[in-house]
């Protein structure tokens, strides 16, 4: 007579829950790389880095024409292009 061990799962069951934790990991892995890309898109298309830029420059009180304003000006666009390549590397 053999004695079956009730504690021990079957090699169906080791399969099957070798195959769900397989899932489990590529699910894991495919909401990652969504959040990434809600984050991207999320950037690319809401913030609005020139309005921005423009409402800095507003606040600072200086002519267009002033020194100052288009020294800023220069600083806030090379910041919104190393933002945008950051971005865009994701």
């Amino acid at each position: 007579m053999m004695l079956i061990n009730k504690h021990l799962p079957s090699p169906a069951v080791n399969e099957e829950l070798e195959s769900l934790n397989a899932q489990v990991e590529n699910l894991q892995k495919e909401n990652s790389t969504q959040k990434e890309r809600s984050a991207v898109t999320f950037v690319h298309n809401i913030v609005d880095f020139e309005a921005i830029r423009d409402r800095i420059l507003f606040k600072l009180k200086l002519g267009r024409q002033a020194s100052g304003y288009k020294t800023a000006q220069k600083a806030l666009n090379r910041m919104i292009a190393e933002l945008k390549l950051l971005v865009d590397s994701f």
